[in-house]
């Protein structure tokens, strides 16, 4: 058995999926499917009981691809409030908890138009906010985006 750490989660520990290694550095060790490992955590995290950790928290975070900036807009909140939740130095407000539970279980049950709109808001983290343009046209429906 050994402790997992690579995940950022205090007291993860591994029964078997890994294989341990002697090199010329000393033992290491390599996660046999680290994607399905980090989804399993994902799930009992969501799963679980009490309010969410912050490193709980970062953990589902980090696994949807989403900056602090990004969540904190889907949650109405800025960047330093998603900081301070994860660090705990603030509490974590309910909504916030069972709405990351929910996008998360959500993306992993396949769900479409959850899946889309965090690719969508990944993509606008790469686009700098001056490189946009909304361009519209009219329609026989009245106007829409182009």
């Amino acid at each position: 058995m050994i402790e997992y750490t690579g995940c950022g989660l205090p007291n993860i520990y591994l029964s078997n999926g890994y294989t341990e290694n002697e090199t010329p550095y000393g033992k290491s060790v390599s996660i046999d499917d680290v994607v399905g490992l980090h989804r399993a955590i994902g799930m009992e995290i969501v799963n679980k009981e009490p309010t969410l950790s912050g490193p709980e928290f970062r953990f589902l975070r980090k696994e949807l691809q989403l900056s602090q900036d990004k969540l904190g807009g889907l949650l109405g909140r800025d960047s330093q409030s998603i900081a301070l939740w994860e660090k705990e130095k603030s509490e974590l407000p309910k909504m916030a908890d069972m709405l990351l539970r929910a996008i998360y279980s959500e993306t992993l049950n396949g769900n479409v138009k959850i899946i889309s709109m965090i690719e969508r808001l990944n993509e606008l983290d790469r686009i700098e906010r001056d490189e946009r343009r909304f361009e519209f046209r009219e329609t026989e429906e009245g106007w829409r985006a182009a």
